[in-house]
């Protein structure tokens, strides 16, 4: 079944939300190959006037488009 990319964002929402991690609407999808996409939200803290810097600046992670699995991207 193809995954649209609201339905990616979606899936992706529900996960991030289910680990209580704080994002910010909307997200994107950034690299897409056959199996799996990457969806991309950036974090509360970007917002922030009295923050100088945020590294990373967003939260990713890829969506199967196979079987809806979600899985964390760790950034450096």
């Amino acid at each position: 079944m193809q995954v649209t990319e609201e339905e990616c964002l979606k899936i992706a929402e529900d996960y991030l939300s289910s680990l209580a991690v704080e994002y910010l609407r909307p997200g994107h999808t950034g690299f897409r190959d056959s199996c799996r996409w990457e969806a991309i939200f950036r974090i509360p803290e970007v917002m922030d006037p009295a923050v100088a810097a945020v590294d990373p600046p967003d939260v990713r992670v890829w969506v199967s488009l196979v079987d809806r699995k979600v899985q964390w991207i760790h950034q450096m």
